[in-house]
């Protein structure tokens, strides 16, 4: 018993009485309804043996045995049938998850079913009753109570496939695989106008048929089919208003969900997900907004982590377009950056303090590099290639290049690690080199071996930063004045004098 007590309030806790109820109500109202249009709008004399005053053979009886069969026997069967859903619901992890699945999304298709059996008996048991006046009785009997069986059957449908959207909710939290598990929306919402506005209106037309043909001819009221189509239009009028309000939400209220985790994505909710509750179309739908934002995050996520390794920009256009092995002829400036005492460095401390030494020298040099639209190429040991105008083309890369250059020597004051700077400009080749399985996005030129000789002239020239006359012309005016020609050398590995230019001195470029 207190078993039994605690799944009943469970059970109150959830959306089942809310369906039950509403399942319950809809037909209990249907049954009502279609008896009370027999009884008092259809034109025979016949209609009045059907009173609780007659030989028992009454509308009472006819509503009393159809109440039975609709409270007793339908509520039974659904209990039957969706015990496994309700089981599940207090038991996840305890039952198979694609049995589930299908039976939740089968829900509205299998409630409408048992409707439509319970309303078979009580047709057939009013049939029965009918027979027992007159054959034209029972034809009365007979199509009233099918048209409102189809207008009831739909009603339910719509009613019971938006009630249980939470419970389809979480069983198609995981996974959505089948898109035929209900009707099409198209046939949803053709089913739901001829059932709740058509059938009514095909009422009237059998009334005016049966009144044109004599249907009616020995009542006393024979041909007077005015109340009952007036009966007819309200409710083709009210069901009509019922079921397209349904079949209206079940295609706007979803994309109004999705409209919403759109918005929600814009505003950078990457995690943004909806739920899936529907097993036609819809749901596709909503299954692949789902998707594509795991994609995109898994899209993102592979490039944060390739942009750590080969840099942001290299990384999108990767994405963007297939890498090809070659390159291409682009005017760029290249900042090289070299420790300086690297060797004797790590002699003296422990591989760990070398390694956060590094990260602390590097963290500098990146965040300086791409404050001003520069790309670092790579690492090689204790030294770093930072690229200026590819693989994405900038406006002024040398004169960036340079002020990149100045800020590395202001910013890496006071660290335990030092560097030569070197900088240079000039035509390049940018592209990927490798082999077909591995490659890299690198840059090979004069302008990369002059930046590696600057730098290493650099650690013994104050200042520790370099770059050439050449180089120095193609920036603008503003940063030109903020660096001061030197001698002319010759660099090593070149039959060429070139001229050397270091910044000014801090109290002098603020001059400027």
């Amino acid at each position: 018993m207190d078993r039994l007590w605690r799944s009943l309030k469970w059970l109150w806790g959830t959306s089942w009485p809310l369906y039950a109820a509403t399942v319950l109500g809809t037909n209990v109202f249907g049954a009502l309804a279609i008896m009370l249009f027999i009884r008092y709008f259809i034109p025979l004399p016949e209609v009045e043996s059907l009173s609780l005053s007659g030989n028992g053979t009454g509308t009472g009886i006819i509503g009393v045995a159809y109440f039975v069969f609709a409270v007793v026997i339908g509520m039974a069967v659904t209990f039957l049938l969706f015990r496994p859903v309700l089981e599940w619901q207090r038991a996840p992890d305890d039952h198979d998850p694609n049995m589930v699945r299908n039976l939740v999304m089968r829900l509205p298709v299998l409630q409408t079913a048992i409707v439509i059996g319970v309303w078979l008996i009580g047709i057939a048991m009013a049939g029965v009753v009918a027979s027992r006046v007159s054959g034209r009785l029972t034809v009365v009997v007979l199509v009233s109570t099918v048209m409102a069986c189809m207008v009831v059957a739909i009603l339910t449908y719509v009613q019971a496939a938006r009630l249980v959207r939470p419970i389809a909710a979480s069983a198609l939290a995981r996974r959505f695989e089948d898109s035929t598990l209900e009707p099409p929306i198209a046939t949803r919402l053709l089913l739901t106008w001829f059932t709740t506005t058509g059938v009514p209106l095909a009422g009237i037309l059998i009334l005016v048929w049966a009144r044109r043909h004599g249907y009616f001819s020995d009542s006393p009221d024979a041909g007077d089919i005015v109340p009952a189509v007036a009966a007819l239009s309200v409710t083709a009028f009210i069901t009509g208003i019922m079921g397209t309000t349904f079949a209206i939400m079940a295609v706007v209220d979803p994309i109004k969900e999705l409209q919403e985790a759109i918005n929600r994505v814009r505003r950078g909710e990457s995690d943004t997900q909806v739920d899936i509750y529907d097993g036609s179309e819809m749901g596709v739908l909503q299954a692949g907004f789902n998707e594509m934002m795991r994609g995109l995050n898994e899209r993102q996520r592979v490039r944060d982590i390739f942009g750590r390794y080969v840099g942001i920009e290299v990384a999108q256009k990767a994405l963007e377009e297939k890498p090809v092995l070659g390159g291409e002829d682009r005017k760029v400036a290249v900042v090289f950056v070299d420790i300086i005492g690297s060797t004797a460095f790590a002699v003296d401390h422990t591989p760990e303090e070398v390694v956060a030494a590094l990260n602390e020298f590097f963290n500098i040099v990146v965040d300086v590099v791409h404050r001003n639209k520069g790309v670092i190429n790579k690492f090689e040991g204790d030294a770093a290639l930072a690229v200026f105008g590819a693989p994405i083309a900038i406006h002024d890369a040398t004169s960036h290049a340079l002020q990149a250059a100045r800020e590395l020597r202001q910013e890496l004051r006071g660290l335990e690690l030092q560097a030569g700077i070197g900088v240079a400009s000039g035509h390049v080749v940018a592209g990927h080199i490798g082999g077909s399985d591995r490659f890299e996005y690198t840059v090979i030129g004069d302008a990369v071996n002059a930046a590696a000789r600057l730098t290493d002239l650099a650690k013994d020239t104050p200042g520790q930063v370099l770059t050439n006359a050449a180089t120095l012309r193609a920036a603008n005016e503003a940063e030109q004045q903020r660096w001061t020609l030197m001698k002319s050398i010759e660099l090593r590995g070149r039959n060429r004098m070139t001229q050397l230019a270091r910044p000014v001195r801090s109290t002098l470029a603020d001059r400027y």
